[in-house]
């Protein structure tokens, strides 16, 4: 099976953003606590201490947010690689990647790892390299195929059920 792939910067932001909204609003929260904690010991009422500290985490999040923005901006653009057009052909020994400068294989063998969200493969030559796969370049069928291959491989795997 051949899939066709192209990474947009949208693509590449919007998986980067879905993927750290967990953890940003982990770490809003750590900051209000903290905040509150520290403002609590003075002497404004509860309401003052509140609307502080959620206007300094507003300020937090949002310097956050573009500093991602822009650190996401320079990651994608100094990678020629990702912003090839891939094409990717699972078998059943292995997987084949062909890109405007490269070509190249790995066996199932030396995947790390395999997870699937909603939109995307993410296949893991290590915990933190990967092949990142839109699935909008999949049909259903093709899907079914690669999940098949993956079990079949005794990849480590977290994959989808629909």
């Amino acid at each position: 099976m051949t899939v066709e792939t192209h990474i947009t910067f949208k693509d590449f932001l919007n998986f980067n953003f879905k993927n750290s909204l967990p953890r940003l609003i982990i770490f809003s929260l750590i900051i209000l606590v903290f905040l509150g904690l520290n403002l609590y010991n003075t002497e404004y009422d509860i309401r003052e201490i509140f609307r502080s500290a959620v206007i300094w985490l507003l300020i937090v999040v949002v310097f956050m947010m573009v500093r991602s923005y822009f650190r996401l901006k320079n990651a994608f653009y100094s990678n020629k690689k990702i912003q090839e057009k891939i094409s990717y052909t699972f078998t059943e020994e292995k997987i084949h990647t062909k890109g405007e400068t490269f070509d190249g294989e790995f066996t199932w063998k030396t995947v790390h790892r395999v997870k699937e969200n909603k939109d995307w493969f993410l296949i893991y030559q290590s915990k933190t390299t990967m092949n990142m796969i839109p699935k909008k370049y999949f049909t259903k069928d093709q899907i079914r195929e690669l999940r098949n291959l993956v079990q079949k491989n005794n990849v480590k795997a977290k994959l989808r059920n629909d």
